[in-house]
């Protein structure tokens, strides 16, 4: 059934409406980006045909791939000059993308035709074939499938994008290309947990963001003593991931790393380069 007696509709018939899938709208609730119009005696959600605008803005500005933050910012009435600034800002994000794209391409071309590429070993002068890996899918033990999926989807905002039929392997992505392979853990006890450092664009947002989705924060967002501003997450099965970015300060502790001011590179432009 996807609509009730009073004309509301249920949180499937809605999503089919304005093109956002159930998870993604139990999502945007969490996050107060989209609340529903009412829920049902046994608790579910409903929508109401006048919110279908706001759900479409949203999906149109999602698969613009606009961050949360400044899709608040638009739904709550930004006036024309924010708005302005806000769609040259995310132009600019998606320029140095296609820029990155545009070098990748180029060096593509550079090397059509080899056969193989190789490199000298330092040590032994002897040529060494490069990887032919494409990407790194990182792959996390879960000791529950259904559940690690749904906390990707749902709190973090990946897209669950295939999942074996045995219920062993699931696979959660980022985009079309960043991806986390997530494998049923058969082992004794719970599975051991892994950490991760993710530089990201705006740590203090996605730190809100999350909180707000429901995910455990480990360690709050705040500038360490190493010069960077990041904060800590954990997931169902204790997998922590610290997200953030170096701060200006970060050359003022270059003896940290046991180097020269001159040698580090404050958000260098490759990292800015990244989508």
């Amino acid at each position: 059934m996807d609509s009730s007696d009073d004309g509301q509709l249920t949180i499937g018939a809605f999503g089919r409406l304005v093109g956002l899938s159930i998870p993604q709208l139990r999502r945007y609730d969490r996050l107060e980006l989209l609340a529903p119009d009412g829920r049902t005696d046994a608790g579910y959600r409903t929508y109401s045909t006048g919110q279908t605008g706001a759900g479409r803005a949203i999906a149109l500005l999602r698969s613009m791939d606009m961050p949360i933050a400044e899709i608040r910012e638009l739904l709550a009435g930004a006036d024309a000059d924010r708005r302005r600034r806000l769609f040259a800002s995310h132009r600019a994000r998606l320029e140095a993308r296609l820029e990155e794209t545009r070098r990748l391409l180029a060096a593509v071309d550079q090397h059509t035709g080899e056969d193989t590429m190789h490199t000298t070993d330092d040590d032994t002068g002897a040529a060494t074939d490069l990887s032919a890996w494409l990407h790194v899918m990182p792959r996390l033990h879960v000791t529950d499938l259904d559940r690690s999926l749904a906390f990707y989807e749902e709190v973090l905002g990946f897209r669950v994008a295939w999942r074996t039929s045995d219920g062993e392997l699931g696979a959660v992505a980022s985009g079309e290309i960043e991806m986390f392979l997530l494998h049923a853990w058969n082992g004794v006890g719970s599975p051991p947990f892994q950490s991760a450092y993710v530089y990201v664009e705006d740590p203090d947002a996605l730190c809100a963001e999350y909180v707000r989705a429901g995910a455990t924060i480990a360690e709050s967002i705040a500038s360490r003593p190493n010069g960077m501003r990041d904060f800590t997450l954990v997931d169902p099965d204790g997998h922590r991931f610290t997200l953030g970015r170096g701060e200006e300060r970060l050359r003022d502790v270059a003896d940290y790393y046991g180097m020269s001011r001159d040698e580090i590179s404050v958000d260098p432009t490759w990292l800015h380069d990244r989508p």
